[in-house]
């Protein structure tokens, strides 16, 4: 999903984010582009998730805390 959260308020962002979790433990691989880091920190608390920091179309960092 490309900024699937990129024009909803904060709440809407949660439940988007919770039918995403829920597809993902239905078995689905999900892929997420954003800049929300609130929303990454929201997903990885739960799900594992892996971060990549994309910068200028270069990988700047694989499995980055936030």
């Amino acid at each position: 999903a490309d900024e699937p959260t990129g024009n909803v308020d904060w709440e809407m962002s949660l439940r988007i984010l919770q039918l995403l979790v829920e597809l993902n433990r239905m078995g689905k691989a999900i892929l997420v582009a954003t800049h929300d880091l609130n929303l990454i920190r929201a997903a990885k608390a739960r799900v594992a998730a892996r971060v990549l920091r994309i910068k200028e179309q270069q990988l700047q960092q694989a499995g980055a805390e936030l």
